[in-house]
């Protein structure tokens, strides 16, 4: 009878540990899941090794923003410098197909007491727009100290020489204060093309929106830069320009043009025997203005950020092009063109000269 009852007692601890085992495994099965959940929800990639750097999780995001390890030889040193030290590790990486990623690599295991490391954990955050808006920012500093250093020294130049000649010629006072008004002059624009970009950036610009005829654009602003043509010795024309109607401030609409003319003519390579057209046309549902020129073309490197403010494609060139112009000429471009539902585009090649494309949408009849 003892014996009986004591086989009794233990198949009760048995039964009892193996529910208790049931309801732990049940427990981890459940806690796993919700871990699970939580890193899955999760925007930044988390990825997980073991000290050979086989992978043992990995959510969603690191399967997606993490391609295999032996594409990510970079990566692959910093998680064997972090197992090896026992220390955690902070880089950005910069990935094959141009993305910046924050990274944050920590070690598993003994990291810290002297114990082996099993492995590491690899945090992930795709912080490209960021990067993006750091560069950008960036050269918007550099770009505007550049453009308001250039005109203030010769301001700040011709009027002290001024100031320290008692009584200068009439002429040589002349030339002094054309070019101190020339300056003025472009420090003046740079001040309004910079509150005009940051309305169009913000949505705030006052569009007046009415029927405009688009080909009776194109002669008033060529009219306007005819001075600056004959200046830098070249070739303007008009070319075909089509009948077609469009919904646009003719205002904003008159100043796209007058910039794409005008960075043809300054920073196109502009130039004797250089040749700048204008024309439009109906193509596919869009009225289509091209601005053609001949000069030394573009770059393949330099076209994705032609229409960045302040960016110059040739810097060198940039100095020379005599005070026309603000740096901002195409950024206005293309957030006005984008405002009229339209979009602009660039084709261009090494001495075969650029064409800047404005579509924008007809008027409803």
């Amino acid at each position: 009878m003892r014996l009986w009852r004591r086989s009794h007692a233990a198949a009760g601890v048995a039964a009892r540990a193996a529910a208790d085992a049931q309801t732990d495994s049940e427990g981890l099965r459940q806690s796993t899941a919700r871990l699970g959940a939580v890193l899955e929800s999760v925007d930044a990639a988390v990825l997980a090794v073991d000290a050979e750097q086989r992978r043992w999780y990995s959510n969603s995001a690191a399967n997606r923003l993490l391609p295999s390890l032996p594409r990510l030889p970079q990566l692959v040193q910093w998680m064997e410098s972090v197992a090896s030290s026992g220390e955690p590790w902070n880089s950005r990486l910069e990935m094959p197909d141009g993305r910046t990623l924050e990274v944050h690599i920590t070690p598993l295991g003994g990291a810290g007491g002297g114990g082996a490391v099993s492995g590491c954990v690899v945090v992930a955050r795709d912080i490209t727009d960021r990067v993006h808006l750091e560069t950008a920012r960036r050269d918007f500093i550099a770009g505007i100290s550049h453009e308001l250093r250039t005109p203030l020294t010769s301001i700040q130049g011709y009027a002290e020489m001024l100031r320290g000649s008692p009584e200068p010629e009439a002429e040589v006072r002349a030339e002094y204060l054309d070019i101190i008004v020339r300056n003025t002059a472009r420090l003046t624009r740079l001040a309004r093309d910079l509150v005009t970009l940051s309305s169009l950036e913000t949505r705030t610009y006052p569009f007046h929106f009415e029927p405009v005829e688009a080909a009776s654009l194109g002669a008033p602003a060529l009219d306007v830069v005819a001075p600056l043509a004959r200046e830098r010795g070249c070739r303007l024309a008009l070319g075909t320009l089509g009948s077609g109607w469009l919904r646009a401030d003719r205002e904003a609409l008159h100043r796209v043009l007058l910039n794409l003319l005008e960075n043809a003519l300054v920073h196109g390579g502009g130039g004797p025997g250089v040749a700048v057209e204008l024309s439009g046309e109906i193509e596919g549902g869009a009225y289509v203005y091209r601005v053609r020129d001949t000069g030394a073309g573009i770059s393949s490197s330099d076209q994705p950020r032609v229409f960045e403010r302040f960016y110059r494609v040739d810097r060198s060139h940039a100095s020379t092009a005599g005070g026309h112009g603000s740096g901002l000429g195409l950024a206005l471009v293309k957030h006005i063109v984008r405002e009229h539902g339209g979009e602009v585009e660039l084709a261009s090649s090494l001495g075969a000269g650029t064409t800047v494309t404005v579509r924008l949408p007809l008027a409803p009849e």
